[in-house]
C-alpha cells in the first residue's frame, strides 16, 4: 500500500463568503420583507372586522355606555388592542430582521471591495 495524501478538490472563490452563501441571506431578508407586509394586512383586517364585530354587538348602543361596562372592555382589549399590537409587533421585528440582515451584506460587501 502506498501512503499517498489526498488532497479534497473544491471550488473557492476568494470573492465569495466562507461561512454564509450571500444569496440565500438575501433571499431569506427579501422574504421577511413580504411576510412582514403579509402579516400587518392580516392584523390589519382582524382588527376591523372585530370592530365591525363591535358595531354588531353593540346594537346601536353608543361607544360612552358601551365602554362603562366591564365585559365590553375586556372584550375590547382582548379583540382589538391585543392583535394590533402583536400585529405592529410581528411587523416590526421582520422589518428590522431584513434590514439588519441587508446592513450586514452591505458591510461586508464594502470590505471586501476595500481589499
Amino acid at each position: 500500500m502506498t501512503d499517498e495524501i489526498v488532497e479534497p478538490k473544491v471550488d473557492v472563490d476568494e470573492n465569495e463568503p466562507v461561512f454564509y452563501n450571500a444569496a440565500t441571506l438575501n433571499l431569506v431578508a427579501s422574504s421577511a420583507r413580504v411576510i412582514s407586509w403579509v402579516v400587518f394586512a392580516v392584523f390589519v383586517l382582524i382588527v376591523a372586522g372585530n370592530i365591525y364585530n363591535l358595531r354588531e354587538l353593540a346594537q346601536g348602543e353608543t361607544f360612552m355606555n358601551l365602554i362603562k361596562g366591564a365585559s365590553a372592555r375586556l372584550w375590547m382589549v382582548t379583540n382589538l388592542v391585543t392583535p394590533f399590537f402583536t400585529g405592529i409587533t410581528f411587523f416590526i421585528v421582520l422589518q428590522g430582521v431584513c434590514n439588519v440582515i441587508d446592513a450586514l451584506l452591505e458591510i461586508d460587501f464594502n470590505t471586501r471591495e476595500a481589499k
